[in-house]
Order: C-alpha cells, then structure tokens, then sequence
C-alpha cells in the first residue's frame, strides 16, 4: 500500500488521481489522503498536552506505520510549504518517542501542481523529508499552469518508485 498525501485541492488532487491510476498500472494499491479535508487544529505544544493528538490522524498514523512508500503532493505557497502540510507533519512527527519513525527509512515520491515553478516546494520538501529519514526519490513530478502533465515522464517516474 502506497499512501498518497494531498496538501490541496482543485489541481493537486487531479494529479493525485492520475498518480493513483499510473501505481495501479505499475500493480501497486495507494490510497489518497486529503490533508486539506482533516482540517487538523494547528499544533502547538500546550494544545498537544491538552488534547493530545487529534482522532482524525491517528488511524492514518496506524497507515503509516504499516507501509513503507508515501506520494507527497503540494502546490507551492510563497516558494515554500502549505501550511497543512507543515501542520500534519507536525502533529504525526509527535507520535512515539522518535520524532522520525513515521518517515526513517520510507520510499518518499514528490509531486506539485504549483501557479508559479513549482521547484521551490520540491526543494523544501526533500529537505524536510530527507532529513525526517525519508529516502526521496530523485525525479519530482512538477505540473503549472503553463506546463501540463508530460504523461511519458510521469510514467517513468512512477514506473521507477514503484520498482524501487
């Protein structure tokens, strides 16, 4: 199982789809996830103590915890991350007594559908991921407006992490 995080909608969750279609055709099962549609309280420490984590993650947590590949889909917000997607990260890197056992040694794929280059997300996500214990993989999947899904390039990509 192949978990498909979405850190939007509209645009990113068409390209989740076609992701979704193009794992199927490489004989993997994924699942996507809408991160918008959580609607996490944002995290912070005295929240945490207080409420603890919150019950719409927990069963993707047990998700996580029993696959080894995620797809990381995000549009690219002020040539950085989405704050949802800062914000799931934060509250799953809570989990446990290791801030990284959600993402050590985890297949990681990239993906964006960004109004502007896209590359900038990529960048801050292979950062934070790589450094969470994720092994990325090297190609990114980058759609814009002007730059529609290259199908061939996607396959290939795709084709590879789910050899990988």
């Amino acid at each position: 199982m192949i978990l498909i995080f979405v850190a939007s909608l509209n645009e990113n969750m068409k390209l989740a789809q076609k992701v979704k279609e193009q794992l199927q055709e490489n004989g993997k099962e994924s699942e996507i996830i809408n991160l918008v549609e959580l609607n996490l309280p944002m995290y912070d420490s005295q929240k945490e103590e207080r409420d603890g984590i919150p019950k719409e993650i927990v069963p993707i947590i047990e998700k996580m915890k029993n696959c080894n590949s995620y797809v990381f889909i995000s549009p690219e917000y002020n040539f950085s991350l989405p704050p949802v997607l800062v914000n799931f990260v934060a509250w799953i890197s809570r989990v446990g007594d290791d801030f990284r056992e959600l993402f050590s040694m985890k297949k990681v794929q990239l993906a964006t559908h960004s109004g502007s280059f896209g590359s900038n997300v990529t960048t801050c996500m292979r950062s934070q991921f790589t450094k969470l214990g994720a092994v990325v993989m090297p190609r990114e999947i980058i759609t814009t407006y002007q730059n529609s899904l290259n199908e061939e390039s996607s396959k290939k990509i795709i084709s590879t992490f789910a050899s990988f």
